[in-house]
């Protein structure tokens, strides 16, 4: 696995992939369908996604009232580049292949811990949910479930590779995937505390208004 500051980007154009192939980080040839490289790809969409997020927060910092008198404060584009570095990481671990008796490292359970330990931290500051929500909002909203949808197909997608995988990386993207659940939900509530604006539920099998009216000439 290629530690930080060892990867050489010369070249852009090599012409090596133009047979369908690709290489991996151990030198090993593999199809670019291959299920390993369609995760890669998943993984690199959420990447890009986290940096519309940094986008549109800018420098926006956000206050969260938790129980018992607790505060916590979220720097939303130090939080969003934290991932997008955690992407890299994953994409870096997926890249290679697992060996026996390996001595490389690999993207850590620590990492699994911690996040699971923030959702928890971070979900008493919501009311509990009776059913599933719409993803409506502003765009820092829309964006966090855009992600949340993003991680969790690469999730499915790193699932889905044929050879062992480390398993921190498809729970990690699980958890993360939560994670940005639980912050869309928070976003929501923090700009609509004053105007007192609830997010739209599922109404399972009820007849649907279009909002379309139709008026004779």
């Amino acid at each position: 696995m290629s530690e930080r500051g060892t990867v050489h980007l010369n070249m852009i154009v090599t012409k090596t992939g133009d047979q369908g192939q690709t290489y991996l980080n151990d030198g090993s040839h593999v199809s670019k369908a291959s299920p390993r490289i369609k995760a890669l790809a998943s993984i690199e969409q959420v990447a890009v996604k986290l940096g519309y997020f940094i986008h549109a927060c800018e420098d926006q910092v956000l206050q969260i009232q938790l129980p018992d008198n607790h505060t916590c404060q979220i720097h939303l584009s130090q939080l969003a580049t934290s991932f997008q570095q955690e992407m890299y990481d994953i994409g870096s671990d997926i890249s290679t292949p697992i060996t026996d008796g390996e001595e490389r490292g690999r993207f850590p359970q620590e990492s699994v811990e911690e996040l699971t330990a923030l959702i928890g931290s971070l979900t008493p500051a919501l009311a509990p949910l009776d059913s599933f929500i719409l993803p409506q909002g502003s765009l820092r909203v829309l964006i966090s479930h855009d992600i949340r949808t993003l991680v969790r197909q690469a999730e499915i997608d790193v699932w889905g590779i044929e050879e062992a995988v480390n398993s921190a990386v498809p729970q990690f993207l699980n958890r993360l995937s939560d994670f940005w659940f639980v912050l869309g939900r928070i976003l929501f509530a923090e700009e609509n505390q004053s105007g007192g604006i609830e997010n739209q539920k599922w109404e399972p099998r009820q007849k649907q208004n279009r909002g379309i009216r139709i008026d004779p000439a």
